[in-house]
């Protein structure tokens, strides 16, 4: 085999691993580009998915607070009521009792 031959096949090996260099090269870039791609829209879709249950839950929330506020309402209005209804039922009767004895009084100083 020549020098030239040798030096022919040196010099198109050197250019075939200068080749699969540059390849290996642009696939890890393209597979780091992919990577970074997949780890951002990993990122975005677990973001969307705490956004999605901090609404549920703040949702939720409110949903119980309106409900416990009616509930408490409600009972005021049944307490106000029930306050009502027993002053209705022993108004008269206080009121009576205190008139007789306010009128009793009068009959003692009318007597004394």
């Amino acid at each position: 085999m020549k020098l030239s031959d040798v030096l022919s096949v040196l010099l198109s090996t050197e250019d075939e691993a200068t080749e699969s260099v540059e390849a290996a090269r642009r696939q890890a870039e393209q597979i780091l580009r992919e990577s970074r791609e997949k780890a951002a829209s990993d990122q975005e879709a677990r973001l969307t998915a705490a956004r999605s249950q901090a609404k549920a839950i703040v949702e939720s929330a409110r949903h119980s607070a309106e409900l416990e506020a009616a509930q408490i309402s409600d009972m005021a209005v049944r307490g106000r009521q029930k306050v009502k209804d027993q002053f209705a039922e022993k108004a008269p009767e206080i009121v009576a009792k205190l008139a007789g004895e306010i009128a009793s009084r009068y009959e003692e100083r009318g007597r004394g």
